[in-house]
Order: C-alpha cells, then sequence, then structure tokens
C-alpha cells in the first residue's frame, strides 16, 4: 500500500512541475462567427493594407530601425513585433486595434506621439477602416 502512494504521488508531483513550466502566450484571438446570411468582408494584406503602406508610409519607412513597410518586409515588422518606442505595447496586437500602436498613429489618438503619416495628408477614411478592419480580423497575413 505505502508502495501505491508513493508512485501515485510522484506521478502528482511530475505532473505539477511539468503544468508550472508551461509558456504563457497570452490571449488567443478567436474572431466572432459572422451571423448566417451577413455577408463577410475580410480585408486581405497584400492586396488592401499593403497597398496602403506603399502609398504613404514606405517612403519614411523603409527597411531601417526594424520597420521595413515594403512589400517584402512590412508584415513580419509590424504584427506581432514590439515597438521600438513604445515597449512593451506591439505595433499590431491581432483582432485588438486599441491595443495596435499602428492603429493609434495612423488614426490621431494621440496616445504615441505624431500621428502618421506626419505631412498633414492623413489617410482616408476608407484606407483607416481597411486597416482597422484587418486589425480586428486577426491581422492575417493573406
Amino acid at each position: 500500500m505505502r508502495q501505491y502512494w508513493s508512485g501515485a504521488s510522484f506521478m502528482l508531483l511530475t505532473f505539477v512541475v511539468l503544468a508550472g513550466c508551461t509558456k504563457e502566450e497570452g490571449p488567443l484571438y478567436v474572431p466572432e462567427p459572422t451571423p448566417p446570411g451577413e455577408p463577410v468582408d475580410s480585408a486581405f494584406f497584400s492586396t488592401e493594407v499593403l497597398p496602403i503602406f506603399t502609398a504613404h508610409c514606405w517612403t519614411c519607412h523603409p527597411d531601417m530601425a526594424n520597420l521595413d513597410l515594403s512589400a517584402v518586409g512590412a508584415y513580419a515588422s509590424l504584427v506581432g513585433v514590439t515597438s521600438n518606442n513604445y515597449a512593451p505595447s506591439l505595433r499590431v496586437t491581432p483582432g485588438d486595434p486599441m491595443a495596435s500602436v499602428l492603429w493609434h498613429k495612423i488614426s490621431g489618438l494621440g496616445t504615441y506621439g505624431l500621428t502618421m503619416p506626419p505631412s498633414g495628408a492623413t489617410l482616408s477614411a476608407a484606407e483607416l477602416q481597411t486597416i482597422r478592419d484587418w486589425i480586428e480580423q486577426g491581422a492575417r497575413d493573406n
């Protein structure tokens, strides 16, 4: 009987130790399902969001200071990447525009300094909505 308890105790201790070693990865983004019959309007990074960056952002943000908004590096430089100036905040937090430094910078909220682009020509309402939709939909590389 004593051997049974020591084996069970060992198994329990092993489980507790292994459970304590799991990595905390933060909240999981699970998009809400679209109600039946309602059209799904997905924002696509490569065909809708990236052209906005190319037209308005790439001139000032080529590959330098770990922020590359070129066609090749934009996604990898933005999504899930800690902001250099506003750490620990992420540049783009998938599913949450209000937790994304990018959204604050382009929408003029002023939380993270100057509104981008700084030339005074802000993004159009349609461009802002496209970027917001993309972030809300999980900031996918599609």
